[in-house]
């Protein structure tokens, strides 16, 4: 599915039909087990952002390795909701809007995880990657996400906190956008995620 309205109303204004997204967890792979331990999503109707963030109690310890990378320890989730507490307003949140996640493989892969144990699996969700725009139309020295944001001049405050990385993701998602428009590419692949539960 092609998406031509992302890349130029970036070049001219916000656009109102794309949801940015970035989660923190207990560990790398939710099929063994790992949690989500907080959430964070940004959005523009009507030129206004909406902001939805949350922290989550994963139902079990966060390993002090993780605690390192993302300031998220045990005392400040214990009375944060459940990830089923809060499923019904992230399904609400992103709506029908196609999701734009940094490396979207990690952070779809637990959130749709998520959804489904919470009995709530959503099917066809589109998404774009700004990992793989960045990977197919950049030569960044570096693709990490605070890489890029620092190579493209944008400060980046507490990182790998959800909310911080979303802010970061939208700046360098306008950079990108902005930048493929000028090299002449005015459409953008819509991809498809299929969330097998199983795997």
């Amino acid at each position: 599915m092609k998406y031509q309205s992302a890349v130029k109303l970036f070049f001219t204004k916000l656009p109102d039909n794309l949801v940015f997204l970035d989660i923190e967890t207990t560990g790398l792979d939710p099929v063994k087990g790992a949690r989500i331990v907080e959430i964070a999503m940004l959005k523009v109707c009507n030129g206004v952002e909406e902001r939805y963030e949350s922290l989550v109690n994963p139902g079990q310890p966060i390993p002090p390795e993780c605690s390192k990378i993302h300031s998220i320890c045990d005392d400040m989730v214990r009375n944060s909701p459940s990830f089923a507490e809060i499923a019904e307003d992230v399904i609400s949140f992103i709506g029908n809007n196609a999701v734009v996640c940094h490396n979207a493989s990690f952070d779809l892969l637990f959130v749709h995880r998520e959804l489904y144990q919470a009995g709530m699996p959503v099917n066809n969700v589109y998404y774009i990657d700004t990992l793989k725009l960045a990977r197919q139309y950049f030569s960044f020295d570096s693709n990490r996400l605070a890489d890029i944001a620092d190579a493209i001049g944008v400060e980046v405050e507490l990182s790998h906190r959800a909310m911080a990385d979303v802010l970061t993701m939208f700046s360098v998602a306008k950079y990108i956008f902005v930048n493929m428009y000028r090299k002449g590419v005015d459409t953008i692949e819509l991809f498809v995620y299929e969330y097998n539960a199983f795997g």
